[in-house]
């Protein structure tokens, strides 16, 4: 079995929390700077709790060999409605992503190019759904190439622009009324941990038994909860410095590349479209490839994909500032429920292994 190193899980962990949502900004915007410096704060806790739940979750993987998703949050083989919910809910969360990065494909095109949301919205699922039925299987490895040089360009934007652009005056607002699923920056950044923990899952499990001990993989997180750290505050000073001129853009990000140059902003959204497709094609990949397993009668591969790209064209619709701000929040707080499961996974663990010592 492949041996995975320290910097190789690091680049998971952080790769995870990467969706063209977050290096958009709208992510950002929404969940922390839309509470001034209490963003910040948020932020901090947001890398604390992402760090301890990614470093449970992969301990759970690497002591039990359990990789799927319910038996994570799960542990045993009670309850298997229960699981069976669960299973549901995950597949719906990925379909919800599909849906979301369309959006943000369609809006991308249309703040870069005037393109009409709608058309880019279509071709946005076109292409997804070509690649898919092409068999998409290094589709991982694809959206890895892309997130390197964008997280890159973030980096750079955010300097370039604290020398371009006055800085504005920063409000305390803990409480925020703009979004009533995100009353203040303590819940919004328990929504914000726990939606994306659901995104992490799937992408750090299956590697934790790969990992030579528990030790590289506590490594492991801390590096990738340093990297995240430095890709989060590029990312999120701007919004809070600059929150007037960004607040109402759907790409807020793209909208202060173009600001800096209109070559910054051609560059910059040429590689936000490749994670936005890279992340959409991920998700449909995952849904297509675990509805398949059931052997649904009457539903082929192609016939699925055909059918979860329309569903998924028609939801995209609703706009992607409308679904940041309505499916994450409400996609958090259900997580709640499976971040609960995981920490008394974790922790029955933990007592079976000090109970296995003590007799020794």
């Amino acid at each position: 079995m492949k041996q995975r190193t320290a910097r190789q899980i690091a680049m998971a962990f952080t790769g995870s929390f990467l969706g063209a949502g977050f290096v958009s900004g709208q992510e950002l915007m929404q969940f922390f700077a839309a509470f001034g410096p209490w963003g910040l704060a948020g932020m901090v806790l947001a890398l604390a709790l992402l760090g301890l739940s990614g470093m449970l979750v992969m301990r759970i993987a690497k002591r039990t060999g359990i990789t799927e998703f319910d038996r994570i949050v799960l542990p045993g083989e009670k309850a298997p409605f229960l699981r069976k919910l669960l299973s549901a809910a995950f597949l719906i969360f990925l379909f919800g992503v599909t849906v979301v990065m369309i959006a943000g494909g369609g809006a991308l095109l249309e703040q870069l190019f005037g393109l009409p949301t709608l058309w880019g919205n279509a071709l946005l699922t076109v292409l997804t759904a070509a690649v898919v039925l092409l068999g998409a299987q290094g589709v991982v490895t694809a959206f890895g190439l892309v997130v390197p040089p964008l997280i890159a360009a973030a980096a750079a934007i955010s300097i370039w622009s604290l020398f371009r652009f006055p800085v504005g005056a920063l409000f305390s607002m803990p409480v925020s009324a703009e979004n009533p699923l995100l009353s203040n920056w303590f819940l919004s950044t328990v929504s914000f941990v726990s939606y994306n923990l659901l995104s992490a899952v799937s992408i750090l499990v299956p590697i934790a038994p790969e990992a030579p001990s528990e030790r590289v993989i506590l490594r492991g997180i801390l590096r990738g909860v340093g990297q995240l750290a430095v890709i989060f505050l590029c990312i999120l000073l701007p919004l809070l410095l600059f929150r007037p001129m960004l607040q109402d853009s759907e790409l807020p990000m793209l909208a202060l590349a173009q600001a800096l140059h209109p070559a910054a902003g051609l560059l910059y959204g040429i590689l936000l479209f490749g994670g936005i497709f890279g992340a959409a094609l991920s998700c449909l990949f995952g849904v297509t490839y675990r509805i398949g397993q059931a052997h649904i009668p009457h539903l082929s591969g192609w016939k699925l994909t055909a059918v979860l790209s329309m569903l998924a064209f028609a939801a995209s619709c609703a706009g992607f500032q409308e679904l940041v701000s309505t499916f994450f929040p409400i996609c958090g707080y259900l997580g709640l429920f499976a971040m609960a499961g995981i920490v008394l996974h974790s922790v029955r663990l933990f007592s079976k292994g000090k109970k296995t010592a003590s007799r020794s």
